[in-house]
């Protein structure tokens, strides 16, 4: 045997036996529907008159334009809660499914299914969203289903399962290869196909060896992704036949809890940047899986970073009822981390990452109570999911304003525990931007070098000339800046770089002064 093996060999069986010994330190919760909180029951519920309004039929919700992934969850649902019909229900929804798998594997989509009827996007990673769920409704309810539903859920992840071998998505495009080594492994192993099963194995073990480089995810501190990470744990911790996957998922999740925790604020109910993929900057205005997953362990509407009533992203929270089947296991020092905020930390990390030749990311951020912000360094991807310097404050209303500069390959970003620091990139760039958001902001409030907003001031240190001031509104959120809260709008600052601009020095650091009043 190599000593590379043994060593691995070794290691894993270290995890195994610190698993076994540390269990007194989790907080581990299995749900049924009868089992649910009033807040938790109340979030279900609502999820589901969302999805089945009064009076509707379930053939009326199953639209051309309806999304399958959705209702692939509403099925989880329904036989979760197994009320009075809600079963028959549940049948039609995956007859009609099941119907809308592309099965021909000769062609890049094979395996997955349609995003909807009209308008398919043919997204490669519905064979793992799908197929997920699906394993979940095979394993937990085929007591509930017909044997003929039971046979074509089966033919349906083996297709996603032979279809996601054929992808082989990367280790580092996180919530995705986790979810795919658990499809592989699990259809693998339950129907013989040895190569897929070895396939799921060798994924896991890649995903797992690459988190141990720099104890991090690639798919780093995303308000969306985080929660779907938490699930595929979930799916290694509760369905996963290899018992090794099964330690290596609770070890990860073990991990990555205080890896979300230690990255979050209870008093400002968000994350700080710099965000590698996110669709909003106020987790409070707009529905986030990590979000999601966070009001279940609170367990506490006061506590949970998600809107008070429905609101942008809300289809997110079809992932209730995947959150429920695998159940909920974090540190119980953890837990009480999401509660209440302990005290300021500036947290400098390194995340690994492939893209356009990228090897290593670096991060910076600084979280105190009423104030927080984060940068990052090394970025070429443009993608106006990544968000690469923030700043969150709370004002005396009790808002959450913010500034940030978006992913675009201009910028790199540093924070230290009181300035922003922002550099152009070696793309030499003719000019960059900046976008606050904060309650009745005026243009003027962002003429000069001290932007007096609503509870901050941030004061500016640059030689640059602003080269226009000017209001992004909120029908071009999505499309220009990926944020998707009902905010009214954005400012935009622009600035200009000369020509002979030196890159080691920065284009403008930003201090922040919080204010009470």
């Amino acid at each position: 045997m190599k000593k590379s093996l043994v060593i691995y060999v070794f290691f894993v069986l270290q995890l195994f036996v610190a698993n076994a010994t540390e269990n007194d330190d989790i907080y581990a919760k299995k749900f049924t529907y009868q089992t649910l909180t009033p807040y938790q029951k109340h979030l279900f519920d609502e999820f589901l008159a969302d999805e089945i309004p009064a009076g509707a039929k379930i053939e009326d919700v199953l639209t051309d334009n309806t999304s399958l992934r959705s209702k692939t969850r509403l099925a989880e649902a329904l036989l979760f809660r197994n009320a009075a019909g809600d079963k028959d229900k549940a049948v039609v929804v995956l007859r009609w499914i099941l119907k809308n798998q592309y099965q021909d594997q000769n062609t890049k989509i094979y395996g997955i299914w349609k995003t909807s009827i009209n308008n398919d996007k043919f997204d490669q990673n519905w064979r793992e969203f799908i197929g997920c769920d699906l394993i979940i409704i095979r394993k937990k309810f085929e007591h509930l289903l017909p044997e003929n539903i039971i046979k074509d859920i089966e033919t349906g992840i083996i297709h996603a399962a032979k279809g996601a071998f054929k992808r082989n998505v990367t280790p580092d495009y996180t919530n995705i290869s986790i979810m795919s080594a658990f499809l592989m492994e699990y259809v693998g192993t339950e129907f013989g196909l040895e190569e897929i099963k070895n396939a799921g194995l060798k994924k896991a073990r890649e995903i797992f060896k690459l988190y141990q480089t720099n104890k991090t995810f690639s798919e780093f501190n995303s308000p969306t992704y985080y929660g779907v990470t938490l699930i595929g744990l979930g799916l290694w911790r509760e369905l996963a036949f290899s018992k090794e996957i099964q330690e290596m998922g609770k070890a990860l999740e073990k991990d990555f809890w205080h890896e979300t925790t230690n990255f979050y604020n209870p008093n400002l109910k968000n994350m700080p940047g710099p965000y590698f993929r996110a669709y909003g900057m106020d987790m409070t205005k707009y529905f986030a899986i990590t979000g999601t997953w966070i009001a279940l362990a609170v367990d506490d509407e006061k506590l949970a970073p998600i809107p008070p009533k429905k609101g942008p992203k809300y289809g997110e929270m079809s992932n209730l009822p995947t959150i429920f089947n695998v159940g909920l296991s974090i540190p119980k020092a953890d837990l009480a981390k999401l509660k209440s905020f302990s005290k300021p930390q500036y947290i400098a990390r390194n995340i690994p990452n492939n893209y356009k030749g990228d090897s290593i990311k670096k991060v910076t951020a600084i979280i105190n109570k009423d104030w927080m912000m984060g940068g990052l360094w090394g970025n070429k991807r443009v993608w106006e999911q990544i968000k690469t310097g923030t700043i969150h404050w709370k004002t005396p209303d009790g808002d959450i304003a913010w500034l940030m500069t978006l992913g675009d390959g201009k910028t790199n970003v540093k924070v230290s525990e009181t300035q922003m620091s922002i550099f152009a990139n070696d793309t030499q760039p003719s000019s960059f931007e900046v976008f606050v958001y904060a309650k009745n902001i005026s243009v003027e409030a962002l003429s000069g070098k001290n932007w007096n907003l609503s509870g901050m001031t941030l004061n500016l240190e640059t030689n640059l000339k602003i080269l226009k001031t000017e209001v992004v509104e909120s029908k071009d959120f999505n499309n220009l800046l990926a944020i998707s809260e009902n905010i009214g709008s954005v400012l935009k600052v622009s600035f200009e770089i000369p020509t002979n601009w030196k890159l080691e020095n920065p284009l403008v650091e930003i201090t922040p002064n919080k204010r009470n009043k």
